[in-house]
């Protein structure tokens, strides 16, 4: 029969049965505590204190390994933490979608040593950083870098004002200086890829196509539309970007427009037996045939950019010469081609504004005191 097995002789100021739980007495060389514990599915130990250490210097050594490590902040964790809070949830739905898509880029970007940039420590982020990430992307989409530093800057204003950062790396770096795109989508471009839109599987293109150039709207405010918009006098749109509501009065193309594209939306709504909403102003004009629900923004970029394909493939089969141009070039086209006061008709409420939407080249006289009336 085997002998038990030899206890450890403690050291003599210290009683075993006080002794936290898992702590144990390493008797070689001059002795030392050692503390037990788990490693995730193995268990390990520790050297704690020395022989000499007292009972409650044991139980503080076990307390401080007890505690648990302290969480890392990172830019994506901090980013989270943003997208949990009533700051964010008063934020348009659009803008949340575009602020989304920041995070993901810029979490998802890859730094010199092979780790993302979403899990560096929010302690390594310096105005150097920020302005290094602004570059870089800058050079790739100088306008996804600018929107993307916004971002950076909302985020670190607010993790700065409610003392989660102790200084804010994004103060004084500035947006890239971007050149407004100036692109006027001839008639013969925009009549062909309205074409290639009435043949395609999406009902509400050509429609928002139509409306962005007769009214001179944004992609969001054609989709925003609603019964309340239907007014006797015209159609009200009510424009986002700090620009003025205006109505645009009826005509009898536009009348048509509008009627044909709030037919189709109550036939939708017959065939999924799908009752209309009782306020006016929820009524969209716009909505799925497959859902029933409002149309969204990505759904009609989605759109947009497959027919902006085919109409470019098509082109080129055909031996067209077409140039392709964006939905926001539309309502440039619109104001360019207004008779009258074009601010007004197109809500800016700056001139300088109207630089960037009216591209029609000014018909000036000659110089000369008789104007060049006189032979």
């Amino acid at each position: 029969m085997n002998p038990p097995p030899r206890k450890a002789k403690i050291p003599a100021h210290i009683k075993a049965a006080q002794l936290p739980t898992g702590v144990w007495w390493a008797a070689s060389g001059k002795g030392k505590w050692m503390f037990k514990f788990k490693d995730g599915d193995k268990w390990r130990s520790k050297r704690i204190a020395g022989p000499d250490a007292t009972l409650p210097q044991i139980w503080r050594a076990v307390e401080e390994n007890q505690k648990p490590a302290p969480r890392v902040v990172t830019f994506a964790s901090l980013s989270l933490e943003f997208q949990q809070t009533p700051i964010w949830r008063r934020l348009a739905i659009t803008t949340q979608r575009d602020y989304l898509d920041c995070h993901a880029q810029i979490c998802g970007t890859t730094t010199k040593s092979g780790a993302l940039l979403g899990d560096a420590n929010i302690a390594a982020w310096t105005v150097g950083v920020v302005r290094q990430y602004r570059d870089t992307r800058g050079e790739q989409s100088p306008s996804r870098a600018n929107k993307e530093l916004a971002y950076i800057k909302r985020l670190f204003a607010w993790a700065y004002e409610y003392e989660k950062i102790a200084f804010n790396p994004a103060d004084g770096v500035k947006k890239l200086t971007v050149k407004p795109r100036q692109h006027y989508a001839e008639d013969k471009d925009y009549f062909f890829m309205l074409d290639i839109a009435r043949a395609s599987p999406y009902w509400y293109v050509p429609v928002c196509m139509e409306l962005a150039y007769r009214c001179r709207m944004r992609l969001a405010e054609v989709l925003d539309l609603t019964d309340a918009n239907d007014l006797p006098e015209g159609l009200l749109v009510k424009r986002r970007k700090n620009s003025r509501d205006n109505i645009v009065k009826w005509t009898p193309a536009l009348r048509a427009i509008w009627d044909a594209a709030a037919a189709k939306r109550n036939r939708i709504l017959a065939d999924r037996k799908q009752p209309h909403p009782i306020k006016a102003d929820q009524r969209y004009l716009f909505i799925s045939e497959r859902t029933g629900d409002r149309i969204q923004v990505s759904s009609l970029k989605t759109a947009l950019s497959r027919i902006g394909q085919t109409a470019e493939e098509e082109a080129a089969k055909r031996g067209i010469d077409f140039v392709r141009f964006t939905f926001h070039d539309l309502k440039k086209k619109g104001v360019t081609e207004t008779i009258g006061d074009k601010q007004r008709a197109s809500g800016h409420r700056s001139a300088s504004m109207m630089n960037i939407y009216d591209l029609e080249l000014a018909v000036v006289d000659p110089a000369g005191k008789n104007n060049g009336n006189q032979s």
